[in-house]
């Protein structure tokens, strides 16, 4: 039987152990045969390419070699691909993130019980600002992470001010202890 992660929604980054096992290669045909503009091409692929790096080093190989569990899912390379398009929608050419969420404990996936967050997050957040919790969660999965890494690198840094021209949120179900399970956007012009 499969075991849901700890810290995770319903579906989120956790797949049946049947969940096939793409590769980079894969990943890339899969978004190169599809239809989409260019720029969101450009950032799934980069972000995917970023995935593959991280999980490189944690596996001391390369890129090519790995075969991504839960991330090779179609939800996720829809994820990944959506977010992207949605980037490109509402015309973001420049992101700031603010100070991320590290969960604490332990996580269960594709290899096992392993630390949270987990260590392809870890890696994807360098030079990230990352504020310790006591949530037993996995509060930033990798990936958001390489999302975030791949705009980051990919879009010019956004002012520190600015006029909200809107807000988004997304309330993730299960109850923390301390904090909203919320995701919130911010546009500023």
């Amino acid at each position: 039987a499969h075991e849901p992660a700890r810290g995770m929604a319903p579906g989120a980054e956790t797949r049946t152990p049947h969940a096939p096992h793409r590769g980079l290669r894969d990943i890339l045909a899969l978004i190169g045969a599809a239809e989409m503009t260019a720029r969101t091409r450009h950032l799934a692929e980069a972000t995917f390419r970023r995935l593959a790096e991280a999980e490189a080093r944690i596996h001391n190989t390369t890129p090519e070699a790995i075969h991504f569990h839960e991330v090779g899912a179609a939800d996720a390379i829809a994820d990944i691909v959506g977010c992207c398009f949605a980037l490109e929608l509402l015309g973001i050419g420049a992101i700031r993130v603010g100070p991320l969420p590290a969960g604490c404990g332990t996580i269960r996936c594709a290899h096992g019980e392993m630390p949270n967050p987990a260590p392809a997050t870890q890696v994807l957040l360098q030079d990230f600002v990352v504020t310790q919790t006591d949530e037993p969660f996995e509060l930033v999965t990798p990936t958001g992470a390489a999302l975030l890494a791949t705009w980051r690198a990919e879009l010019e840094p956004a002012p520190e001010e600015g006029r909200i021209l809107g807000s988004g949120m997304g309330f993730g179900s299960r109850r923390l202890r301390g904090r909203p399970n919320v995701l919130r956007a911010t546009l500023l012009a």
